[in-house]
């Protein structure tokens, strides 16, 4: 009979661990967000060398959502979408988007959008919570982040892009290694301008085949 209890004891604290695990809060990744950031297998964005016009394409050939857990600020889970890449010559591995800690008002994206490249090293390109125009130090590794402007109209390449974020990154201050990014709604990164000790490079994007549900 008392170890009847035990067992009973241990299985009622053993729901009641599941139980609390299962209410954590779950966040997904934001509509609007999505818009941006978001692709399926499949698609493709054929980019040019601005000074060379040498051009190569990045197409997605794999994707993997996943569910992740977080204790910071608070214990939480967070939805994550990761789009794995074909080889390219920008040595682009994946792009990752993740949601954030909180969920989003109406028309607010609270998600973060990262690039992965081959040799393991990671930028972020978007992250469109923070205020215009602020420095937003992310640590050593990720250098420091800033919102640019938002534009309505952007020209590239002969095509019009609606609502274009600018976003740049510096990740070494004493090198002079700086990202500029372009992002734009249902076509994503468009446009990169990497600044490394006095020497840019600049990729635009002429093309693209892109599916988003």
């Amino acid at each position: 009979m008392y170890s009847t209890v035990i067992i009973i004891g241990f299985l009622s604290l053993l729901f009641s661990s599941c139980n609390k695990q299962e209410a954590l809060p779950y966040f997904l990744i934001s509509n609007d967000f999505a818009r941006y950031c978001k692709f399926d297998e499949g698609s493709s964005w054929v980019f040019q060398n601005d000074s060379t016009l040498v051009t190569d394409s990045i197409n997605i050939s794999e994707i993997k959502e996943s569910r992740r857990f977080q204790p910071d600020p608070i214990k939480h889970q967070y939805q994550a979408t990761d789009m794995f890449m074909s080889d390219n010559v920008f040595q682009i591995a994946r792009y990752e988007i993740t949601a954030g800690d909180y969920t989003p008002e109406s028309g607010e994206m609270n998600s973060l959008f990262r690039i992965y490249f081959e040799d393991g090293k990671y930028q972020i390109a978007f992250s469109p919570q923070f205020p215009i125009g602020e420095d937003i130090i992310m640590g050593d590794e990720i250098g420091v982040y800033k919102n640019v402007e938002i534009i309505a109209d952007y020209q590239l390449n002969g095509n019009t892009y609606k609502d274009v974020w600018h976003t740049n990154v510096i990740v070494s201050v004493n090198n002079n290694i700086e990202y500029d990014y372009w992002i734009a709604k249902n076509y994503g990164l468009i446009k990169t301008v990497i600044t490394n000790d006095g020497t840019t490079i600049s990729s635009s994007l002429k093309s693209a085949s892109l599916i988003q549900n």
